[in-house]
């Protein structure tokens, strides 16, 4: 029975351990075609043939048949099905991690080569927390835009878990986040630290303060940001967090809400600064840094997977990162510069 590794819950084509014998000895050289590897990577990463399919917009069993053709030329079993649902088997492991591999360096290959002819071209993926995006599309976007025309991005919105998970399963290049976990898998391009602020409508009294302490926010109505944020998790480990999330008035899955929720004059959020900076900028929001410990410093990471090549393109954007983006020590504003 080959060795088991992974399970993810789904239903596949049938198997029996002795479908495929043992390969004879001796080292040959093994062509394999691209598609059944990319259909077998898709499966792999997806966790299900049916949510790979989805994905890929094709039937589930074309997915089924190419892997299967994948399985009897390498004479091998990729995978198999029990009552919990789908088993990666040792070797399943082993051809997704060389598929990664292959289309990895294909897509370095092709994207420096586009370089050594004078120009930087490819598809940068960037996951991004909410909090970042102003602070990424004001002050990236454009430059990067006339800097390198033939550059694309592709830019997810999504929750801190979200990111990380995306980035050690390659479904992004990069990742912004705010206070994330540590990971021995990720390694850090860029990061600096900010502390995270009371965000507050000017009329409120707590307006006058320099700094404050999150004991200091308790008697004003506040919007809280979900659990699966960075900010939400900060908050919960810090002295007073627990009754800010008891009593908040207002529990949200964007950022958009509560900052409107504090322009409403409605109460107050608790947010970095790059995150309202055009909102700073006009006097619409008054940011207090907080002080407590562990607030006081909170860190922004730009993330990718350890070992991940990187490509010219994504080279160029996660310089364009550090030099602009205020989440990093920048402040390079656009209708500044005109």
């Amino acid at each position: 029975m080959p060795k088991q590794q992974h399970i993810c819950s789904d239903y596949v084509i049938s198997f029996t351990s002795t479908k495929y014998p043992p390969p004879q000895s001796g080292t040959t050289t093994m062509k394999i075609d691209d598609k059944p590897l990319r259909y077998f990577l898709a499966v792999f990463e997806a966790g299900s043939i049916r949510t790979a399919a989805e994905n890929l917009r094709i039937a589930p069993s074309a997915i089924s048949r190419q892997i299967a053709s994948l399985e009897a030329h390498l004479e091998t079993l990729l995978m198999e099905r029990t009552k919990r649902g789908i088993i990666f088997t040792e070797s399943g492991h082993m051809v997704a991690a060389h598929a990664r591999r292959r289309f990895e360096m294909d897509e370095a290959f092709s994207v420096d080569l586009a370089a050594a002819r004078g120009a930087i071209a490819g598809t940068v993926r960037i996951a991004t927390g909410e909090g970042f995006v102003v602070d990424l599309v004001n002050h990236v976007v454009r430059p990067l835009r006339d800097e390198f025309p033939d550059i694309r991005l592709e830019i997810d919105v999504a929750g801190t878990e979200k990111i990380t998970h995306g980035i050690l399963r390659d479904d992004y290049d990069m990742g912004l986040v705010f206070n994330p976990p540590r990971n021995p898998d990720l390694e850090l391009l860029a990061e600096d630290h900010a502390p995270l602020c009371a965000l507050v409508p000017p009329g409120f009294d707590l307006a006058k303060k320099e700094t404050c302490t999150l004991s200091d926010t308790l008697n004003y109505p506040a919007a809280l940001l979900n659990p699966h944020f960075g900010v939400a998790k900060l908050l919960a480990n810090v002295d007073h967090g627990n009754r800010v999330a008891r009593d908040a008035f207002l529990t949200a899955d964007s950022i958009n809400v509560a900052v409107h929720f504090v322009l409403s004059g409605g109460g107050i959020t608790f947010l970095p600064a790059f995150a309202v900076s055009r909102q700073l900028r006009r006097g619409e929001v008054v940011a207090i840094p907080l002080t407590d410990h562990f607030l006081a410093r909170v860190p922004s990471h730009l993330l990718v997977r350890k070992g991940r090549p990187k490509t010219a393109a994504v080279r160029a954007v996660t310089g364009m990162i550090r030099d602009r983006m205020e989440a990093f020590g920048s402040a390079w504003y656009p209708e500044e510069h005109e």
